[in-house]
């Protein structure tokens, strides 16, 4: 069965990923203060500090950088893609065609 893409679709595709982006930022922020708390007062020496490391230096990345910091992540560019998609083919695209498909001799 064939759907038929609306603005809609592309503005309710927009707020589902800022709800995804805002609910993983919650989530960070919140395994972020938990492993605060865990190395400044019972985990401690150098095991610590390596865990530290590697939460800041890999994982902070992987959660944040990549898929939902606002300008370089995966969000980020399927907001970008989804936009596109509203501009040159939602809003020029088809209804040129549609002027075009009234009015043949406008091609």
């Amino acid at each position: 069965m064939a759907s038929i893409l609306t603005s809609a679709i592309i503005v309710n595709a927009k707020a589902s990923l800022t709800t995804y982006q805002t609910a993983a930022q919650g989530l960070y922020d919140e395994l972020n203060a938990l492993i605060g708390q865990l190395t400044a007062s019972n985990f401690m020496g150098d095991a610590a500090d390596g865990f530290n490391e590697f939460f800041r230096t890999k994982a902070t990345p992987a959660l944040v950088d990549n898929l939902i910091a606002p300008e370089s992540s995966l969000a980020a560019g399927i907001s970008t893609m989804l936009e596109s998609i509203k501009v040159n083919l939602l809003d020029t695209v088809d209804p040129q065609l549609g002027e075009i498909n009234r009015d043949p001799t406008k091609s």
